[in-house]
Formats: C-alpha cells, structure tokens, sequence
C-alpha cells in the first residue's frame, strides 16, 4: 500500500490567492492533485490544511480514502505540515509519497516510483528526475515513517532525511517536465498550464 501526503496548508503568499484553489484543468487545484493521487492507487491519501482550511475543506472529495487533517501550527512551515501528515500514515503502508499542492504531479509518475523502490530492495527513498534535474514527488520506504514525524525546519526537512539516507536513494527518469515544476508566483502558474 502506497499512502500520500498532500501539503496544501501554506498561506499562498507569493501567488497572492490560495494556491489551492486554482484553476488546473478545468478543476480546483487541491481537487485535482487528489484525484492524481488517487488514480496512482494511493491509499489513503493524507490532505494536510492550515491556512484557507475553512475555502478549501467543502471543496474536497468526500471519500473515504481521503484523510483531511488540520496543521494548526502551519506558519512553523512546511516541516509541520510533514510531521502533521505523516503521524496520520497507517502503520500497514509499505511507502509513502510526499507532495505539495504547489507541485503538481501525474499518476504515472508515482507508478514508475513504486516500480522501481520495489524493484531495488535495498533503496529506501526514489526520487524522479528530468533531464538531470531532480524533481518531485519523493517516495519513501516506510522505514522512515519514524524520521518523518519528527522532522524539523532547523534540520531543514525532507532535505536532512535524503541527505541521511543518500548511499540509499535512487533517481527515476522521466521524461516529464511536470516534476520539476513549482507553482509559486502567477508567471510560474501560466508557464506551467502553457508548458503541459
């Protein structure tokens, strides 16, 4: 089983609107990466909310394989939210993917990621890569579920946990440019919806 961590509880600062709540294809943003989510086989999928938690909750699938849960301390930052979401990981995940809202991601992505951490026995965390640039969403083995729930900002994160485990992560190739991209600023987000 392949649990996911959706990160959606920033203020959306730069963007100057609820990153959340963007138009992605025709559907909210946070909607749509749940959907994605979810047609990986991603079971459950863990939304972590904080701010515009009250806009973005009536939005979401009722579903029984979405978890909402509610980062109260997100202005701590992104490693909150990490925490947040992993304590609400069952102990029965064999790994899990972490993605941010501003992050879009496709479902083959995810697909190739668990093929090839479940391919390579000894690797404990897959990251994708385009054209020799790293990319996003990592997945974890769940072994690390326990470093998860106690990241913190001062360790910077994820990027403590990968730099840990280093001699144990493996990249992906894709040939899509979706997982190098991030939608921070309104030009990022029409690059992004020109680009795919």
């Amino acid at each position: 089983m392949i649990a996911a961590i959706l990160l959606a509880a920033g203020e959306s600062t730069r963007m100057g609107r609820p990153k959340q709540l963007l138009d992605w294809h025709g559907r909210p943003l946070v909607a749509a990466q749940i959907e994605t989510l979810l047609s990986a086989g991603c079971r459950p999928v863990v939304v972590v909310l904080g701010a515009h938690a009250n806009s973005i909750r009536p939005i979401l699938p009722s579903r029984a394989e979405v978890q909402l849960t509610t980062n109260r301390n997100w202005r701590a930052g992104r490693a909150s939210s990490i925490r947040t979401g992993a304590r609400a990981v069952p102990t029965a995940a064999e790994a899990v993917v972490i993605t941010s809202v501003d992050q879009p991601t496709e479902a083959s992505v995810i697909e190739r990621l668990h093929h090839a951490l479940t391919a390579a026995r000894d690797a404990l965390i897959a990251v994708p890569r385009h054209n020799g640039r790293n990319g996003h969403p990592p997945m974890f083995r769940a072994e690390l579920l326990s470093e998860l729930r106690s990241v913190s900002e001062r360790q910077e994160g994820l990027r403590q946990v990968r730099r840990r485990h280093a001699e144990r992560t493996i990249f992906v190739e894709v040939d899509n440019p979706i997982v190098t991209l991030n939608l921070n600023t309104p030009e990022e987000y029409r690059r992004a919806l020109e680009l795919l």
